[in-house]
């Protein structure tokens, strides 16, 4: 699957014609939550489940290079909530 070109701007160093989501999963879930925005975030959260993001940040907590990025994962992904959530604006 391609990616949307908004992509291109936090996979710089990347053949960005090359890179697909099955194949480079971990490197874009890294990149999006170390450099990306919230419509990488919502894109991805749509293809690959909220779930998902939130237990790659837990695995590669140590990988970060902020100690927020896991806290900040685990608000928007881990638990549903009642009231819409903030991804889903």
């Amino acid at each position: 699957m391609n990616l949307p070109k908004y992509f291109k701007s936090i996979l710089w160093f990347a053949d960005f014609n090359n890179i697909s989501l099955e194949k480079d999963k971990n490197v874009i879930l890294f990149q999006t939550l170390e450099k990306g925005r919230m419509e990488h975030l919502r894109f991805l959260a749509k293809m690959l489940g909220a779930k998902t993001i939130y237990n790659f940040a837990k695995k590669n907590s140590k990988r970060f290079s902020r100690k927020s990025i896991v806290p900040f994962a685990k608000t928007l992904f881990d638990k549903p909530s009642p009231v819409p959530h903030p991804i889903d604006k």
